[in-house]
């Protein structure tokens, strides 16, 4: 090696140190979430609003309608069909049901086709499909092909359960939520022969349970039940929440590598209660205004670990109601809860929202608002990068305090229709790639034990503000699927609005 290039390489190395210590502070400067609402607590400002001045901080880029085929379809079943609708962001495709017919489709750009499937749709039977993606022969385009491949011997019946949703772990385990309050576990194999490649088995039930299935089926079973209407898998806790429609959350551990088996530690059955004696109305003396309809939990989301070790789920009711002052948005740590104030809103006024959907990830916030008094719109909240949080402050007592309080950033985006799903857009492999090996000796040590790709890897970083990683990753991305049709909303970073 020639002495310029020993020269170089010194160089790239020393430059390579920076960089690590650089990160390294980044990450242990970070204030846990838990500290930062606790700090929260006492500050009498914790929303702001974008200044006006300024470019956008959210901004539509695109739009587009839903693809014509898949209208005329539902419109061919008169608007009585039994539609379901989606968004599959590892592989760019949005995709929607009409009673048998499954659409496909891309959202990131109209590339002018919409294939039909038409699949077994039945409330007896499940089936596995398998899914390839191929990219473009020039490796421009990673999504560019997606092919569906049925998979007819693993298709069991449900025993006459309908199943309300499915959550996967990256361990390849597979969960159903039964209408019948059950969990259900779909067990596969690549054997042959006489071990059944697939089957499915009741987890949540006992013996009794188990023979009273064996003598009457589930069909002819009638009383009261609390179905499950949603699952959440923690990939990093190895933690299992199931929401039910009676606004219980169920909590079952997963063992400590993700493959033990499922075992029940928790149940919250007072989510009301709860939020409405966090909020402070009962202990000031102060009346909750009526809630003219029954709350529900509309969505429920896990926190990563980059966010908080301590708290855990993320779950938004239906109705948000707060009376003066309002405490931060509750998140919970265990069960806990609190009230939202919105920016822009006077802080001694009633506010009542009404949550028709919500996705929460990577500490950003999306609310679809549909209140009487106010048309349909977008609520994100998400950091304020103008006033990050960090543990470096030497300042003492309120100063401290202040310095670690979470401020978060309020925008409004109208919507036609109503907001039926999101969903983030993950970054592209090459760069999340590099930016995994940036942080693999910090926060992402280990995490190939929860076998996640590279691009949720990458993503969580997004939790972690755009200050410290605007230079490293592109503007964040959400797919909206409104009953209008598609939107793509991006979040400008610090270098984007200056």
């Amino acid at each position: 090696m020639s002495c310029e290039n020993e020269i170089v390489m010194r160089d790239i190395t020393k430059a390579g140190l920076v960089v690590s210590d650089r990160i390294g502070r980044d990450v242990s400067a970070q204030i846990d979430l838990e500290d930062a609402l606790e700090a929260s607590r006492y500050s009498s400002h914790p929303y702001s609003a974008h200044p006006r001045e300024w470019p956008p901080l959210v901004e539509v880029v695109d739009s587009r309608e839903l693809p014509s085929v898949l209208v005329e379809r539902y419109n061919a079943a008169g608007g009585e069909g039994t539609a379901l609708c989606g968004i599959f962001p590892e592989i760019r495709r949005a995709w929607a049901s009409v009673d048998n017919s499954l659409f496909l489709w891309r959202f990131d750009k109209w590339d002018g086709q919409c294939p039909e499937y038409s699949v077994l749709a039945t409330p007896v039977e499940l089936l596995l499909v398998g899914v390839c993606c191929s990219g473009s022969g020039d490796g421009s385009d990673p999504y560019s092909e997606v092919s569906l491949q049925p998979l007819p011997e693993y298709t069991i019946p449900s025993d006459g359960v309908t199943m309300a949703c499915i959550a996967c772990t990256n361990r390849g385990h597979i969960f159903l939520a039964g209408r019948d309050g059950h969990i259900y576990e779909m067990h596969y194999t690549t054997g042959s022969g006489w071990y059944k490649q697939c089957r499915i088995v009741c987890l949540t039930s006992g013996l009794g349970s188990v023979v009273s299935r064996w003598v009457v089926p589930n069909v002819f079973k009638f009383g009261a039940v609390d179905p499950i209407v949603e699952l959440v898998v923690d990939n990093e806790r190895h933690i299992l929440y199931a929401g039910t429609e009676e606004m219980k959350i169920q909590v079952y551990s997963l063992g400590s590598n993700g493959d033990g088996p499922l075992k029940k530690v928790a149940e919250e059955k007072n989510l009301i209660y709860q939020r409405d004696l966090n909020s402070g109305g009962q202990a000031a003396g102060s009346r909750l205004p009526a809630r003219s309809t029954k709350s529900s939990v509309v969505s429920m989301s896990s926190l990563s670990t980059v966010e908080s070790k301590w708290l855990h789920l993320v779950a938004v009711l239906s109705d948000v109601v707060t009376t003066r002052p309002a405490p931060p948005l509750g998140v919970g740590g265990g069960f806990s809860f609190g009230p939202l104030s919105l920016a822009g809103r006077s802080q001694n006024e009633d506010l009542s929202l009404k949550i028709e959907s919500a996705h929460y990830s990577s500490a950003t916030l999306v609310l679809s608002d549909s209140s009487p008094s106010t048309t349909s719109s977008l609520l994100i909240v998400n950091r304020d990068s103008t006033k990050q949080s960090s543990s470096s402050s030497t300042s003492l007592g309120t100063g401290v305090r202040s310095s670690r309080a979470l401020r978060e950033c309020v925008s409004s985006i109208p919507i036609e229709g109503r907001m039926l799903a999101v969903a983030e857009v993950p970054p592209l492999p090459d760069t999340a790639a590099t930016v995994q090996s940036l942080y693999s000796q910090l926060e992402f040590v280990g995490y190939n034990n929860f076998r996640e790709s590279p691009e949720k890897l990458a993503g969580r970083l997004w939790a972690r503000g755009d200050l410290p990683t605007q230079h490293m990753l592109p503007r964040r991305r959400i797919i909206v699927f409104s009953t209008t049709g598609m939107m793509e909303v991006v979040f400008n970073r610090p270098v984007d609005i200056l």
